[in-house]
């Protein structure tokens, strides 16, 4: 096993506390290979060997699938660890919990992370963008900060746009646009008053805020 190079800090829902995924690679652990992470195949890969390794019963905080791999953050009473599937290996990842509070009421069962889920997310998805070229780049499954529900967080780009943002229920269903419209949208305003431009600016710059998501359609 090898430890994770990557260092990016991710807010988890409901209180100030953070997780940094520390740095500390030997080198070697690829990035190449990870588009089939976002297909129900791909990712069951991942799931099976984090669950090998840390067993059914564990609790999770994140999850995370990029081009860089499929990222599960877990709890371990006060503190986090972590696991990077990426190039077809499995890969130890520090995890330093960071800022004050707890995580307590964070975390929801590795059990509830569903495979099935994530072929049901993109084709919704597609289906809610209305174009051809529509790419799904970032998927996250976490407790939302506005709700404490758990859902995934969808960032996709197509249609000449970037900074798509779509939310679903954990078995992939129900997959919604929280700002509305439709990627190939054109210029006007929307009943906000902003136009579909402004609208997809603020969503970019959200991020995977789900409040600030939500901000962006008022």
């Amino acid at each position: 096993m090898k430890a994770s190079k990557w260092g990016l800090t991710i807010g988890l829902a409901l209180s100030a506390i953070g997780l940094a995924a520390c740095g500390g690679s030997s080198g070697g652990t690829s990035t190449n290979g990870n588009d089939d992470l976002f297909t129900t195949a791909g990712f069951r890969k991942a799931y099976d060997a984090v669950k090998d390794k840390a067993g059914e019963n564990a609790q999770s905080l994140q999850v995370q699938i990029t081009q860089g791999g499929a990222d599960f953050k877990l709890r371990n009473g006060e503190q986090a660890t972590g696991f990077v599937y990426t190039g077809g290996d499995l890969h130890d990842e520090q995890v330093q919990v960071v800022g004050p509070g707890s995580l307590n009421g964070q975390d929801f069962p590795f059990s509830e992370i569903d495979p099935a889920a994530i072929d049901k997310i993109v084709s919704g998805v597609k289906s809610q963008a209305g174009v051809n070229d529509l790419k799904v780049t970032v998927m996250t499954l976490e407790k939302s900060s506005v709700d404490g529900q758990l859902k995934w967080t969808v960032n996709a780009e197509g249609g000449g746009r970037t900074g798509l943002v779509y939310n679903a229920d954990p078995d992939g269903s129900n997959v919604t646009n929280p700002v509305g419209g439709k990627a190939g949208a054109g210029s006007g305003t929307t009943s906000t008053g902003k136009t579909p431009a402004e609208i997809a600016q603020c969503v970019q710059q959200a991020g995977t805020d789900v409040s600030k998501i939500q901000a962006c359609a008022r």
